[in-house]
């Protein structure tokens, strides 16, 4: 199966966050191998109870980062990013991985396709 990682550096308000996230999910639908790296802001996409005002109910990003995983999609979060952001692995979605560059680097390798947000 053909591995595509998909590198998201903009945060949970970010329509291209939510844009590469469903990339993420469209790419499950044609039978691909997908990781999701969080960097940058797009740590806080991951932070458990993001309440997005009505209309916007589909920003809740942490929602869809969990949805991403029921459907079999490994998402990681940048070690230092959620460091530098003041943030605990205890507040982000059950299931994130914090990693390091290193595990990004390895990944990258292994893939076919990256797509950057």
């Amino acid at each position: 199966m053909e591995k595509v990682t998909i590198i998201i550096n903009e945060g949970p308000s970010s329509m291209r966050s939510w844009n590469g996230l469903r990339v993420a999910a469209g790419f499950v639908g044609v039978d691909m191998d997908v990781e999701v790296f969080l960097f940058d802001a797009a740590v806080y996409t991951a932070i458990k109870g993001q309440n997005p005002p009505e209309g916007l109910k589909e920003l809740n990003l942490a929602k869809k980062l969990t949805e991403l995983m029921e459907l079999g999609i490994k998402v990681n979060a940048c070690g230092t990013c959620v460091e530098a952001g003041g943030l605990k692995k205890e507040i982000l979605v059950d299931g994130v991985t914090v990693c390091t560059l290193t595990d990004l680097c390895k990944t990258i390798k292994t893939s076919e396709k990256v797509l950057v947000f």
